[in-house]
């Protein structure tokens, strides 16, 4: 978003507020240049038409992420008022945080309720669990997340692990390790297999986006939201649906948030009723997951096999049953960390900037009650 665009909008919103409208803005600009106002916002999903907002001349960001010298430059480009302090240490951070209008990345719960300044939070995870505290819940704070800023990266991990998984590449890479010469069999073609999604946010749309347009895969899917069907998913469903849609696909995807409602979703019951040759990939959180039943599942052959990018407890024990559970495949929750996704964080945060201090909607919005 550039400045000149902003102005240009700002402009038409004006001329359509007539001049009362504009008298009105300019009253209520003059009054925030004393208070910072929270930032505007709109539901996620589906998008709605921006209100009318205040522009602002001074925010004040603290940070605890190790922010580069040209990241830094980015961020206090987007305005001569971007009051942006970067710290080394937790204890600098708590020291000054009474003073944040706006917090970017890690806190505790005790620079919550130290924060009095707060208006907003943008945090550089996607998943906010760890920091959804009733004080934040309750409180006016707007919280933003890097939805959509790792799923590129995440997408192409989880086709990776299905190509691993149906071609026995885990497997020769064992028979590398000992030097040995072993032609496997039971491998599965990828393309055409039917693929169900549970969570079709970002990370599952790249997914389905990514399976569906390079494999010719069927994808299915299920959200707790009503969200309209991409061309590139066949059908779509309320999750309720996961009983239905488990015995149907060849592999099962999890990229629903970690609630209340989802933790332990993937339980002895749905990995018994998928298919003896289908695959497990989880890409959100382990927690989404009943752990003993997938080992189970593994060990006893009611599933073919899983791939894991998260687990129930980082970094997972050494004596923890799943490593040797069977043909799994287990990443470090490390699906996201790519150069992209690192330009994508400051990306967003600069855009969402540029939106607070003109008085336009933020991106990414978290609906704090429901936790995603």
């Amino acid at each position: 978003m550039t400045k000149e665009s902003l102005s240009r909008r700002r402009f038409l919103r004006n001329v359509s507020a007539g001049s009362a409208g504009a008298a009105l803005m300019t009253a209520v600009a003059s009054e925030a240049a004393t208070e910072v106002p929270y930032p505007l916002t709109v539901e996620s999903y589906p998008l709605s038409a921006p209100s009318q907002g205040v522009t602002i001349d001074r925010l004040k960001i603290l940070t605890r992420e190790g922010l580069s010298a040209a990241d830094q430059e980015k961020i206090r480009g987007v305005s001569r008022g971007i009051d942006l302090t970067v710290f080394s240490s937790g204890a600098g951070f708590s020291s000054r945080v009474a003073e944040a209008q706006v917090i970017y990345g890690q806190f505790s719960r005790e620079d919550l309720k130290a924060a009095r300044e707060l208006r907003w939070i943008q945090y550089t995870a996607a998943g906010v669990e760890r920091i959804l505290h009733p004080e934040l819940v309750e409180s006016p704070v707007v919280l933003t997340n890097m939805q959509r800023v790792y799923a590129p990266s995440i997408s192409e991990t989880a086709i990776g692990l299905l190509i691993a998984l149906a071609h026995g590449i885990n497997r020769y890479s064992v028979q590398t390790r000992d030097r040995q010469w072993k032609p496997l069999d039971g491998f599965r073609d990828v393309s055409g297999m039917t693929m169900g999604i549970v969570g079709l946010g970002g990370i599952g749309s790249e997914i389905a986006r990514r399976a569906h347009f390079g494999f010719g895969i069927n994808v299915l899917a299920v959200d707790p939201k009503p969200l309209p069907r991409p061309e590139f998913v066949a059908e779509l469903h309320p999750v309720e649906w996961l009983p239905q849609m488990a015995p149907q696909v060849d592999v099962l995807v999890s990229a629903a948030p970690h609630t209340p409602q989802s933790e332990n979703m993937f339980n002895e019951s749905v990995f018994r009723a998928m298919k003896r040759d289908a695959y497990f990939i989880n890409m959100s959180r382990g927690k989404l997951v009943d752990t003993p039943a997938l080992v189970r599942a593994l060990k006893e052959g009611w599933i073919a096999g899983a791939g894991l990018d998260v687990a129930y407890k980082e970094p997972l024990p050494s004596d923890e049953p799943l490593w040797t559970a069977g043909n799994v495949i287990i990443t470090c929750h490390t699906s996201g960390r790519t150069p992209r996704s690192d330009a994508g964080r400051i990306a967003l945060l600069t855009e969402n900037l540029q939106r607070y201090m003109n008085g336009l909607p933020l991106l990414n919005v978290v609906d704090k009650k429901r936790g995603y």
